[in-house]
């Protein structure tokens, strides 16, 4: 049953239409009302309360029948009642899988500065002013997913090769990756998406399919009236730093290519167990940084005609 055929079932109750049948499915959903475990979020409770105050005074005004079984005071009550669930209890089935559940958390940015939110990967998202955010209290061994429901956030994913990361939005756009720092911009009341990438690669997808793949310094702009995208390079003020303290090589290597979207390869399998202690940011371009890796072991390395491929060796 849908919303609208719910509330079109509440008024016929609540117009004496409603048949046996009808009216213990309506009494059956407001027993489910009174269950302890149903929370209705903080910020629905005034939209909620705003809306059944309104329609309750229309129902007030409503003029009653000659000869209507019911009395003034059992009128104003069961339609109070079944307001409460048009406006409660509808809200609260449709939205159900909105509710955090045990395992959900839901983040509401309400402060006019950006709110730092370090989720159980590791991963930190910097929530702008008004956003939303949904997380579970723990990923999935195979996969990490969020929400990001309203607004503008910035995102800097620790990268797990075995886990991707995937960002739904309200547009039905998904942003996933692997260990990367990207912006969305997603407000349900602009007609445009925006995904900007700092540092590494992601997917851009809808139910339909792939909408676009972005590397650093690229923006993605999704239209959502006509389906449209356009990609564009866009370098975004963001700096992202990543410190290694006594990482071996091959971990470096494998951060490097993932944060500039690059391959490197190591000549010599020894050579991927050189400790290494140092600190970069995205600031700085992957030839400046190998240059300072291969400083430190006494290494050299050469790079692709397109700058994509690089080797270290000795």
């Amino acid at each position: 049953m849908t919303e609208e055929q719910a509330k079109e079932l509440l008024q016929k109750y609540l117009d004496e239409q409603a048949s046996p049948q009808e009216q213990k499915k309506v009494e059956e959903w407001y027993a489910t009302l009174q269950v302890k475990d149903v929370v209705v979020p903080a910020d629905r409770k005034a939209a909620i309360g705003a809306q059944m105050f309104a329609q309750l005074q229309v129902a007030m005004r409503r003029k009653l029948t000659i000869g209507s079984v019911f009395k003034l005071g059992s009128f104003i009550r069961v339609a109070a009642a079944v307001l409460l669930m048009v406006t409660v209890g509808v809200v609260i089935w449709k939205l159900n899988s909105e509710i955090p559940s045990e395992n959900q958390i839901t983040v509401i940015n309400s402060a006019t500065q950006q709110k730092r939110i370090i989720l159980p990967d590791g991963s930190v998202v910097l929530l702008g002013p008004s956003a939303k955010l949904c997380y579970p209290k723990i990923f999935a061994s195979n996969s990490r997913q969020i929400e990001l429901e309203e607004g503008e956030a910035f995102f800097n994913i620790t990268h797990q090769e075995k886990r991707p990361f995937t960002v739904h939005t309200s547009a039905g756009v998904n942003i996933s990756v692997l260990g990367t720092s990207f912006k969305i911009k997603s407000y349900q009341a602009s007609k445009q998406l925006e995904v900007a990438v700092v540092t590494g690669k992601v997917a851009v997808s809808n139910p339909k399919g792939e909408l676009g793949t972005l590397v650093k310094d690229e923006s993605l702009t999704y239209d959502k009236n006509n389906g449209r995208t356009a990609i564009r390079k866009s370098k975004t003020s963001a700096v992202i730093k990543f410190a290694f303290d006594g990482a071996t090589l091959d971990q470096v290597v494998t951060k490097l290519q993932y944060v500039y979207s690059i391959k490197i390869l190591l000549s010599d399998s020894a050579l991927s167990k050189l400790k290494t202690t140092a600190s970069f940011s995205s600031t700085q371009s992957p030839e400046e940084i190998l240059d300072i890796l291969c400083s430190l072991h006494h290494l050299r390395f050469n790079a692709s005609k397109n700058h994509k491929s690089f080797k270290i060796y000795r």
